[in-house]
């Protein structure tokens, strides 16, 4: 195990979890392609960090006071925003931003953001994955799934757990099932899912908060 040293105090606590799982998935990428964090050795160009170049891509980043930033310059970003108790995930592609996911829990947001970094972390190696086929398959009957507003959202998905007083929030049609079951998981098992049938060096680096 190789550990790296990040800096934490810039972002909020609640979100550490999240952040270091970042830099865990981008190191998984960057050993998926035999490469590893510092590989490249060369000097940041005028609009990179000493951080972006060594990661091989940008690390999170506070966009504001209330919005991380995920953010691919080649490619879709991503951001949190959390207002008013609610958790927003925006998307944002060729310069076209919109809003994704809206979740009314912390830890849901939480875990639909480790799925979206798994996932883009090793595009094109989850399609057949253990953890595609079991989040894929099938709604999970605990959930019921509705759309609001068809007729001016048709792609939004409203996720309620049945028994529940409230939905959970609403997200887009296309990860509604997996959404179904990452509701019941907890973050670690989340992730031990998404890393079934993936090399386990892949997951040999290891972050340190300060």
């Amino acid at each position: 195990m190789v550990s790296y040293r990040i800096d934490l105090a810039r972002y909020p606590e609640f979100l550490h979890r999240i952040v270091r799982s970042w830099y865990t998935w981008q190191g998984a990428y960057l050993l998926s392609q035999g490469k590893y964090p510092g590989y490249d050795q060369r000097e940041p160009r005028l609009w990179e960090t000493e951080a972006q170049v060594f990661w091989d891509g940008r690390p999170p980043e506070m966009t504001s006071i209330n919005e991380l930033g995920f953010i691919d310059d080649g490619g879709v970003s991503e951001y949190l925003v959390w207002e008013n108790g609610r958790y927003f995930i925006d998307e944002q592609e060729r310069g076209s931003r919109d809003k994704y996911w809206m979740l009314n829990h912390y830890p849901d947001a939480e875990k639909l953001l480790l799925f979206s970094i798994g996932k883009r972390a090793l595009s094109g190696r989850y399609i057949d994955s253990p953890a595609m086929d079991r989040l894929e398959r099938a709604v999970d009957p605990r959930v019921t799934l509705s759309k609001p507003d068809p007729l001016n959202y048709p792609g939004r998905v409203s996720l309620r757990v049945n028994g529940e007083d409230d939905d959970r929030g609403w997200i887009g049609e296309t990860d509604a099932t997996a959404a179904s079951h990452i509701v019941f998981l907890s973050f670690e098992d989340l992730d031990s899912l998404l890393r079934e049938g993936l090399p386990a060096d892949w997951f040999t680096i290891s972050t340190q908060g300060d």
